[in-house]
């Protein structure tokens, strides 16, 4: 974050203060919680509850292969069964472009 200056305003020493704020993108996914696997992975049965896991990995994906923001970006993933299981079905050039 830039420094703000302070400009001899008796109330800008409230300002000589820099907070760097850093915001970690997370979801949490319980496998199996209300729904089956297949039911959260593929966005079935909303009626339980609105969960489309693959949609939300795929996004994730896109907004990381930004090539103006994806140099400050990253990602956490807990769910390792929904990862999987996106992941083995990811075409090859993707599968590489996520491991960068």
């Amino acid at each position: 974050c830039p420094h703000i200056q302070n400009n001899g305003d008796k109330n800008n020493h409230l300002l000589e203060r820099t907070l760097n704020v850093h915001i970690t993108p997370h979801t949490h996914d319980d496998v199996g919680w209300l729904k089956t696997v297949d039911q959260y992975f593929y966005g079935l049965n909303n009626t339980i509850q609105q969960a489309h896991v693959a949609l939300i990995l795929d996004n994730v994906l896109n907004e990381l292969q930004d090539p103006y923001t994806a140099h400050n970006r990253t990602f956490t993933y807990v769910e390792m069964k929904f990862f999987s299981k996106w992941y083995l079905a990811l075409p090859p050039a993707l599968k590489s472009s996520l491991k960068e």
